[in-house]
């Protein structure tokens, strides 16, 4: 993996779940306790650090490795213990820090100054069975074995069409939009985005307006950014007619990109698109929120919808709907990740109905939530230990009327297994109303700080 672009970051760092945002390059918690020698001659020291203080597991691991389930285990104290098991869990924000801006930690957020350490779980063994510590050893070590690491990175609303497109066909490059953020997408396991047009041959490619069409070649910019899979749950990739999207969803295919959030039924709209990213499996769903495209019906080419403000009332069927979609696809993956397109345009908060409808999708197992449409940047939500990015705003678009439309994030995401371990925003700008660039200081820092003015820091 190339090494992170040097710009203002905000970030979370969830290790224990620890979140930490701040300026500068990326940092992140460590508090690992150092290995101690045998407490008594039969003690073991069992390292990494995981994330939770789960003795039964330990217990259980014990006794497969003794193949028997007739020892009695106990939990001990220090003095008398057999095995010792380490572990680290933060309960929640202990502290609360805000330093000016300038200073050498300027802090923009909370940051954890000292997690809360659960108790070293220490096991007591009822018969003397030093001749089976080495095996216990090993089994323990295969129990508390570090996940498997990668990495994701999400992209917000890409739209190729109008001066985009425009501008892409004066230059004969369809790659061109992406030329100063290609390191960036390129450098995560996989990236996934919002399309947001239509990409079709033989159809109108309107410069003005809100049709939003270009070339088939217009796809050529996802493969060359190492984009690989994208939403199409919007209220503009149908612009071009159902044909033309039907064409588009073959010329993904052939790309080898995935897409979610669509299909010629409702039935292939509403199932995941499952990645695998270094042997995890990762399911990706998508859905709209705005009126634009059609809806996916029993034989009918659409998108996933979920109804709600500020375009629709509120359409509890298709919530529960979602909740089926995404209770499935935790039983085909390990990870399950929902792309919303939603919320009122040109506005930093989300409204009630989509926060109800995110922890929604937590409850019903979303490993994360993450979403785009109102041009703008949205705050985020910690909710049962699970991010929420209400809003990445415009990443490739021609909306120059004002700062805001030329900004957005790609969140940057590192996982151990099923769990998210890292996460940061790296602010981006488009400039000549098609190409996105890295921001960094303190036009980066004011991104970062309308995320964070907007956010809900809950647990």
């Amino acid at each position: 993996m190339k090494p992170r672009t040097k710009t203002a970051i905000l970030a979370a760092t969830i290790t224990s779940v620890v979140v930490v945002i701040f300026t500068g390059s990326w940092v992140a918690l460590q508090n690992r306790p150092k290995p101690t020698k045998d407490r008594v001659s039969k003690s073991i020291f069992v390292d990494p650090v995981i994330v939770a203080d789960k003795s039964a597991i330990y217990l259980d691991a014990i006794r497969d490795s003794l193949g028997t389930k007739d020892y009695d285990l106990t939990q001990s104290s220090s003095s008398d213990a057999d095995i010792v098991v380490s572990t680290t869990n933060s309960t929640g924000y202990q502290a609360l820090v805000s330093e000016p801006i300038g200073s050498p930690m300027a802090l923009v957020g909370p940051q954890i100054i000292e997690p809360a350490q659960k108790p070293t779980s220490y096991i007591k063994l009822s018969t003397d069975l030093s001749d089976k510590l080495p095996l216990i050893k090993e089994k323990l070590k295969q129990t508390l074995k570090a996940p498997t690491s990668w990495s994701l990175t999400v992209a917000g609303d890409i739209i190729i069409g109008r001066t985009v497109y425009q501008q892409e066909a004066k230059f004969g490059d369809y790659t061109s939009s992406f030329t100063k953020v290609k390191d960036l997408l390129s450098a995560a396991d996989y990236t996934v985005a919002d399309a947001e047009w239509t990409a079709a041959d033989g159809i109108a490619y309107p410069l003005q307006g809100m049709s939003f069409a270009s070339p088939t070649k217009s796809l050529d910019g996802l493969t060359y950014a190492g984009i690989d899979a994208v939403s199409l749950a919007n209220n503009h990739s149908m612009n071009g007619g159902v044909l033309a999207f039907e064409q588009m969803l073959t010329s993904l295919t052939s790309r080898s990109i995935g897409y979610f959030g669509a299909g010629k039924n409702s039935a292939q709209a509403h199932a995941p698109y499952i990645a695998d990213i270094k042997g995890i499996k990762v399911a990706f769903l998508g859905y709209t929120a705005i009126p634009g495209n059609f809806e996916a019906g029993p034989t009918t080419t659409g998108n996933a919808f979920i109804k709600i403000a500020p375009w629709y009332p509120f359409n509890e069927a298709s919530i529960a709907q979602m909740e089926i979609d995404i209770k499935t696809a935790k039983t085909k993956a390990d990870v399950v990740i929902p792309f919303f397109h939603w919320s009122e345009e040109y506005v930093h908060t989300p409204n009630e109905q989509m926060r109800q409808v995110a922890h929604r999708a937590v409850e019903a197992g979303a490993t994360m939530v993450v979403a785009s449409h109102p041009h703008w940047v949205q705050g985020i939500e910690w909710y049962k230990d699970t991010l929420i990015a209400y809003s990445l705003g415009n990443f490739v678009f021609d909306q120059e009327q004002t700062l805001k439309t030329k900004q957005g994030v790609v969140l940057l995401t590192e996982f151990a297994g099923n769990r998210l371990t890292k996460a940061s925003f790296t602010p981006i700008q488009i400039e000549n109303y098609y190409q996105p660039h890295i921001l960094d200081g303190t036009a980066a820092q004011e991104v970062l700080n309308n995320i964070y003015a907007h956010s809900y820091w809950k647990n």
